[in-house]
């Protein structure tokens, strides 16, 4: 009875792993096979290396626009400061 059921878990886990898995397995010379399969895998990678550049784009603008205003800041301060000797002066 053990046997039965843990042939029958080991079936079901072996089915499961098979119909999940989305790789393509290509025969030995079958080109077509071959040449999507890489087609894919450059697709996804392509596309995974723009999905990263455009959130390094969108940083690198939120940083730069963040350090304008803290310098707009900083120049407003200073400029403020100086009025402020001269009208002491």
């Amino acid at each position: 009875m053990k046997k039965i059921l843990l042939f029958s878990i080991f079936l079901i886990f072996t089915f499961n792993s098979s119909i999940s898995a989305d790789e393509l397995k290509c025969k030995a010379f079958d080109l077509k096979c071959k040449s999507k399969k890489f087609i894919e895998e450059t697709k996804d990678y392509q596309k995974k290396g723009l999905d990263k550049s455009k959130k390094q784009i969108d940083k690198n603008k939120n940083e730069i626009e963040n350090s304008i205003e803290k310098s707009k800041k900083k120049l407003i301060e200073r400029q403020k400061k100086i009025k402020e000797k001269q009208k002491k002066k």
